[in-house]
């Protein structure tokens, strides 16, 4: 059985998917490209089961991808300084690591050890920045919160090991895409209503840029290679993505434990467009 060393908590994601998704994964993977990130869960997943000769995995979340890159080269040392943070955790003390941390006076792997206490004792382990970038999710109060586990800091540092890890757009891996490269895409998703999540970045997620991905998507598979989309249960993505086109859309069902309204959380419907296999 293979076991996904997720280290972060994020909205949307997969690793409760993981075994409706399998099956629509191709037959073999060479080169792999994760350019939406999150926690990982796919990219720990694929990393195990295809023996992969190219690995790129990135985001646009420089703090995220530092925390990877911390994760894979120094993990021991990272894991002293996240002691500290087990030690004081506190309401009070996460405010003071907040603010500190959003007026860049913390560094380094102290830093990527912030962003992995903040991520695992913020309310619902959300990711959320202002307009101004700034990380503004409240303190959520859980019982003795796990903020991380040696063994599963270990394991991610071992499968991360030759990964290629970048912070970038997603745009710029399409000029080294070639044949049969596969591509697993998780962006922020269209949303359900107009009130739903779309700020990992300062920049929320508008239709301006589920349009830009679909060409993005277009492109790709001229080159040939092989795309696995994951999106919401909604009219615009059949809509972005029709039959007609070559698109194969599947549906998936996702539990969701997230939402201010108990009535909306359960098992929803989610999509899993497939292109190019």
């Amino acid at each position: 059985m293979i076991k996904i060393p997720t280290f972060l908590k994020w909205i949307g994601g997969k690793r409760r998917l993981i075994s409706q998704i399998d099956p629509h994964l191709p037959d073999k993977i060479e080169s792999y490209y994760d350019p939406f990130l999150g926690a990982g869960s796919m990219f720990f997943y694929i990393k195990q089961k295809y023996p992969l000769k190219k690995c790129v995995i990135s985001d646009i979340n420089r703090d995220l991808i530092d925390v990877y890159k911390s994760v894979r080269d120094n993990p021991k040392q990272l894991m002293k300084f996240l002691k500290f943070y087990v030690k004081n955790n506190s309401e009070s003390f996460y405010y003071k690591i907040r603010k500190k941390f959003n007026e860049h006076e913390i560094h380094g792997l102290n830093r990527s050890a912030a962003f992995i206490y903040m991520n695992k004792t913020c309310f619902n382990g959300v990711f959320r920045v202002n307009s101004k970038g700034e990380f503004n999710v409240p303190y959520g109060k859980r019982k003795n919160p796990e903020i991380f586990n040696k063994e599963t800091i270990l394991f991610a540092s071992k499968l991360l090991q030759g990964v290629d890890i970048r912070c970038q757009d997603y745009e710029k891996i399409i000029s080294e895409i070639k044949d049969k490269d596969f591509l697993y895409l998780d962006p922020c998703y269209d949303p359900l209503k107009r009130t739903s999540f779309a700020n990992y970045t300062e920049k929320r997620f508008c239709d301006k840029d589920s349009e830009r991905l679909r060409i993005f998507i277009s492109k790709v598979r001229n080159f040939g290679a092989r795309i696995l989309l994951s999106n919401n249960f909604v009219d615009s993505i059949r809509k972005r993505y029709p039959l007609d086109q070559g698109y194969d859309l599947k549906i998936v069902y996702c539990p969701r434990s997230i939402n201010s309204n108990a009535t909306g959380r359960g098992k929803i419907k989610e999509y899993l467009i497939k292109a190019g296999y």
